[in-house]
């Protein structure tokens, strides 16, 4: 079998598992600019199976199916899939990630509870306290909130030295801040093929790091609340016949059924999807075939690592070679020295394991003892986050 990946330089572990089953896989990653550079060609370079190419249009007609695993290339995939390709990822559900507004009006109609909202036009015109997300451009800036006067004073700062004086006509989705208290934010990680794929994933993502996961064989499984999630946000799928990963995050109140709905992402989330090739025995399967996910076990833990100097310049690493509880965003091989490019952010990957049972104990020397064996300059980890997220989602198994 031959596939062609639109990527972003963010899923190279989902390009290996490929690449492993067999598949012939032609790799584009988005280096044009006015000044091309190899750091952004350079992710898959050097792996078996793995072919990096400089013109995917060429492919198109030559392979048995095209994937992405980011939102970017939403456009361009709701073509393909119209021309009759057979695609995986992408497609118009990106807008449910990429346009804030879209989200709010789609939640709006599905009737699933989220913080009141306003649109904002001109950084000047936002009020505080308020939470503030732009669409788009995560690169420039994510999410923030403003607590008073000083923080929007602060912020205004970083906002103009990435948008200038377009700030002043920037569309801002501006959220009321929601009295958390007593809710745990909690999120599904699944498949959607004409309906959401079971067995799915209900999951913390601990100060978005850490990943605690449990398997969800049916929808019942799930908490009350978030089963209404599944069954309104997969009118929208079908409608617009969405076939991939996806996350989601809302927060929840385990004892009062009450929930207000946070984003999605409509796509694996980053890092802890680089986790699927271990935690799914058949991930290959899955992503070719539409095969059901069979997860290795019960419970799913990964804890992501960074390596810092990547902002700067190309940093090699070590690792067990092979072992697929080892996942990265980027990765290149010369010879036999594996080294991550250098990216506009730090390089992150992931060490993850499956358990049987939710022994904490058991699970912090797991991760730490994967954790030990990656060896890079300017490496550091959530490590010590993991206690915590592992103690909070303790509440839902």
């Amino acid at each position: 079998m031959k596939a062609l990946v639109f990527g972003t330089n963010i899923e190279f572990s989902h390009v290996k598992a490929l690449a492993d089953a067999g598949v012939e896989v032609y790799y584009y990653t988005d280096y044009v600019s006015n000044f091309p550079s190899f750091d952004d060609f350079a992710s898959g370079y050097g792996f078996n199976n793995i072919k990096k190419i400089h013109n995917p249009f060429t492919m198109l007609d030559k392979v048995d199916k095209i994937f992405t695993f980011d939102v970017y290339y939403g456009d361009l995939f709701e073509y393909l899939k119209n021309e009759g390709y057979d695609v995986f990822g992408g497609g118009n559900a990106c807008n449910l990630e990429t346009n804030r507004k879209i989200l709010k009006n789609t939640l709006n109609v599905l009737g699933i509870p989220s913080a009141p909202y306003k649109i904002v036009k001109g950084y000047k015109n936002v009020p505080v306290p308020s939470v503030v997300k732009i669409s788009y451009f995560r690169g420039s800036i994510e999410t923030f909130i403003l607590n008073n006067e000083q923080d929007k004073d602060t912020v205004r700062v970083k906002l103009y030295r990435e948008f200038g004086d377009y700030i002043d006509r920037m569309e801002f989705v501006v959220e009321e801040l929601v009295d958390t208290s007593g809710m745990i934010e909690l999120g599904i990680d699944a498949f959607y093929n004409e309906g959401f794929v079971f067995p799915m994933l209900l999951g913390l993502e601990y100060k978005k790091g850490v990943y605690v996961g449990k398997v969800i064989n049916k929808l019942t499984e799930l908490p009350k609340p978030m089963q209404e999630t599944v069954i309104k946000l997969d009118k929208v799928l079908r409608k617009m016949n969405y076939k991939g990963m996806l996350s989601t995050e809302e927060f929840v109140d385990l004892k009062r059924n009450k929930h207000y709905f946070l984003d999605i992402t409509v796509r694996g989330a980053y890092p802890l999807s680089l986790s699927y090739p271990y935690w799914i025995k058949n991930y290959a399967k899955v992503l070719i075939d539409d095969e059901t996910p069979e997860y290795r076990d019960k419970y799913v833990v990964s804890t992501p690592f960074t390596i810092e100097e990547t902002k700067n310049q190309f940093v090699n690493i070590d690792f067990p070679e092979g072992d697929k509880r080892f996942g990265f965003e980027a990765l290149m091989k010369v010879g036999d020295r594996y080294s991550v490019p250098k990216q506009e952010q730090p390089v992150s990957g992931v060490v993850c394991e499956a358990f049987s049972s939710y022994d904490i104990a058991r699970m912090i020397r797991s991760i730490d003892e994967l954790l030990s064996q990656v060896k890079a300059y300017s490496l550091t980890d959530a490590s010590n986050d993991l206690e915590d997220a592992l103690r909070m989602f303790a509440q839902v198994v």
